[in-house]
Protein backbone atom coordinates (compact mmCIF):
# COMPACT_ATOMS: atom_id res chain seq x y z
CA UNK A 1 0.00 0.00 0.00
CA UNK A 2 1.28 3.55 -0.97
CA UNK A 3 0.71 6.33 1.93
CA UNK A 4 1.57 9.48 2.60
CA UNK A 5 2.80 10.05 6.09
CA UNK A 6 3.23 13.39 7.70
CA UNK A 7 6.13 13.07 10.54
CA UNK A 8 6.74 16.34 13.09
CA UNK A 9 4.52 18.69 10.02
CA UNK A 10 6.96 17.05 6.98
CA UNK A 11 5.66 15.31 4.58
CA UNK A 12 6.83 11.79 3.64
CA UNK A 13 6.10 8.97 1.30
CA UNK A 14 5.70 5.73 2.32
CA UNK A 15 4.92 2.43 0.61
CA UNK A 16 4.27 -0.93 2.84
CA UNK A 17 4.50 -4.29 1.86
CA UNK A 18 3.83 -8.03 4.09
CA UNK A 19 5.77 -10.65 2.48
CA UNK A 20 6.04 -13.84 4.13
CA UNK A 21 6.05 -12.67 7.54
CA UNK A 22 8.45 -9.69 6.99
CA UNK A 23 7.72 -6.07 6.28
CA UNK A 24 9.17 -4.29 2.66
CA UNK A 25 9.02 -0.41 4.16
CA UNK A 26 10.25 2.56 1.22
CA UNK A 27 10.13 5.62 2.58
CA UNK A 28 11.20 8.29 0.83
CA UNK A 29 12.93 5.69 -1.60
CA UNK A 30 15.23 4.07 0.96
CA UNK A 31 14.21 0.11 1.37
CA UNK A 32 14.21 -1.25 4.38
CA UNK A 33 13.58 -5.19 5.28
CA UNK A 34 11.57 -5.41 8.94
CA UNK A 35 10.53 -7.79 11.22
CA UNK A 36 8.23 -7.09 13.64
CA UNK A 37 7.30 -7.85 16.91
CA UNK A 38 4.84 -6.85 19.48
CA UNK A 39 5.27 -7.79 22.92
CA UNK A 40 2.37 -5.63 24.74
CA UNK A 41 0.08 -2.81 23.97
CA UNK A 42 1.57 0.17 22.60
CA UNK A 43 5.43 -1.14 22.08
CA UNK A 44 6.71 -2.22 18.91
CA UNK A 45 9.87 -4.16 18.20
CA UNK A 46 11.66 -3.81 14.53
CA UNK A 47 14.18 -6.29 13.31
CA UNK A 48 16.04 -4.36 10.63
CA UNK A 49 19.09 -6.08 9.82
CA UNK A 50 21.24 -6.88 12.74
CA UNK A 51 19.88 -3.77 15.00
CA UNK A 52 16.34 -4.12 17.14
CA UNK A 53 14.58 -0.34 17.44
CA UNK A 54 11.62 -0.35 19.77
CA UNK A 55 8.75 2.14 19.39
CA UNK A 56 6.17 3.33 21.67
CA UNK A 57 2.52 4.35 20.09
CA UNK A 58 -0.02 6.60 21.53
CA UNK A 59 -3.15 8.18 19.32
CA UNK A 60 -2.81 11.50 19.81
CA UNK A 61 -5.47 14.49 18.50
CA UNK A 62 -6.64 14.47 15.02
CA UNK A 63 -5.39 10.46 14.31
CA UNK A 64 -2.34 11.12 14.61
CA UNK A 65 -0.04 9.01 16.64
CA UNK A 66 2.78 9.79 19.05
CA UNK A 67 5.52 7.43 18.79
CA UNK A 68 8.47 7.36 21.02
CA UNK A 69 11.76 5.66 19.03
CA UNK A 70 15.12 5.54 20.70
CA UNK A 71 13.87 8.62 23.40
CA UNK A 72 12.59 11.00 21.36
CA UNK A 73 9.56 11.83 20.00
CA UNK A 74 7.59 12.02 16.72
CA UNK A 75 3.73 13.04 15.63
CA UNK A 76 2.58 10.68 12.76
CA UNK A 77 -0.43 10.87 10.43
CA UNK A 78 -0.82 8.24 7.76
CA UNK A 79 -2.76 9.68 4.41
CA UNK A 80 -3.99 6.74 2.43
CA UNK A 81 -3.72 8.80 -0.66
CA UNK A 82 -6.72 6.83 -2.48
CA UNK A 83 -9.01 7.50 0.76
CA UNK A 84 -7.85 11.26 1.49
CA UNK A 85 -10.50 13.58 2.11
CA UNK A 86 -10.76 17.27 2.99
CA UNK A 87 -11.29 17.97 6.71
CA UNK A 88 -12.62 14.46 7.20
CA UNK A 89 -11.05 14.46 11.34
CA UNK A 90 -13.88 17.21 11.58
CA UNK A 91 -18.00 16.97 10.52
CA UNK A 92 -18.53 20.15 12.96
CA UNK A 93 -17.33 21.83 15.75
CA UNK A 94 -19.81 19.91 17.88
CA UNK A 95 -18.76 16.76 16.16
CA UNK A 96 -15.43 14.74 16.41
CA UNK A 97 -15.24 11.68 13.68
CA UNK A 98 -12.95 8.97 15.10
CA UNK A 99 -11.02 7.64 11.80
CA UNK A 100 -9.08 4.29 10.89
CA UNK A 101 -5.34 5.15 10.86
CA UNK A 102 -5.10 2.60 7.56
CA UNK A 103 -6.53 0.07 6.85
CA UNK A 104 -6.88 -2.94 8.85
CA UNK A 105 -9.16 -5.51 10.79
CA UNK A 106 -11.69 -4.24 13.70
CA UNK A 107 -10.14 -6.55 16.88
CA UNK A 108 -12.53 -4.87 19.36
CA UNK A 109 -15.38 -2.40 20.23
CA UNK A 110 -14.91 -1.27 23.31
CA UNK A 111 -17.92 1.33 23.50
CA UNK A 112 -21.30 1.39 22.15
CA UNK A 113 -23.56 3.98 20.84
CA UNK A 114 -24.50 6.94 23.85
CA UNK A 115 -22.18 5.35 26.02
CA UNK A 116 -20.31 8.87 27.70
CA UNK A 117 -16.54 8.85 26.27
CA UNK A 118 -13.83 10.79 27.72
CA UNK A 119 -11.19 12.14 26.02
CA UNK A 120 -8.08 9.78 25.67
CA UNK A 121 -10.51 6.52 26.38
CA UNK A 122 -10.10 4.17 23.87
CA UNK A 123 -13.18 3.57 21.74
CA UNK A 124 -12.32 0.76 19.16
CA UNK A 125 -8.99 -1.01 18.34
CA UNK A 126 -7.89 -1.83 14.99
CA UNK A 127 -5.36 -4.15 14.23
CA UNK A 128 -3.18 -3.14 10.81
CA UNK A 129 0.08 -5.37 10.15
CA UNK A 130 -0.04 -6.76 13.14
CA UNK A 131 -0.45 -4.35 14.88
CA UNK A 132 -3.06 -3.27 17.19
CA UNK A 133 -4.08 0.75 17.32
CA UNK A 134 -6.43 2.14 20.10
CA UNK A 135 -8.63 4.80 18.49
CA UNK A 136 -9.51 6.96 21.32
CA UNK A 137 -11.58 9.37 22.21
CA UNK A 138 -10.15 13.57 21.37
CA UNK A 139 -12.36 14.86 24.09
CA UNK A 140 -15.15 14.49 26.54
CA UNK A 141 -18.73 13.60 25.65
CA UNK A 142 -20.63 10.73 24.26
CA UNK A 143 -20.78 8.45 21.18
CA UNK A 144 -23.13 9.61 18.68
CA UNK A 145 -22.86 6.68 16.34
CA UNK A 146 -20.44 3.51 16.33
CA UNK A 147 -20.04 2.80 12.74
CA UNK A 148 -18.14 -0.38 12.62
CA UNK A 149 -18.51 -3.95 14.06
CA UNK A 150 -15.78 -6.96 15.16
CA UNK A 151 -14.56 -8.56 12.69
CA UNK A 152 -15.04 -5.67 10.23
CA UNK A 153 -12.33 -4.51 7.30
CA UNK A 154 -11.46 -1.44 7.92
CA UNK A 155 -9.91 1.16 4.98
CA UNK A 156 -7.30 4.16 5.79
CA UNK A 157 -9.55 7.42 6.92
CA UNK A 158 -12.81 5.53 6.87
CA UNK A 159 -15.30 6.80 9.42
CA UNK A 160 -15.41 4.56 12.85
CA UNK A 161 -17.16 6.48 15.29
CA UNK A 162 -18.35 10.29 15.91
CA UNK A 163 -18.13 11.61 19.25
CA UNK A 164 -20.67 14.45 20.08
Amino acid sequence: MKYEAEINGQTVHLELEEKDGRMDVVIAERRYAIEVAHPEAGVYQFFVGDKIYEARVVNAPHQAMEIQLRGQPFTVRLIDRKHRRAGAEHSDDSQQQLLAPMPGKVVRVLLNTGDEVKAGQGVVIVEAMKMQNEIKSPKDGHLLEVRVNEGDTVTGNQVLAVVE
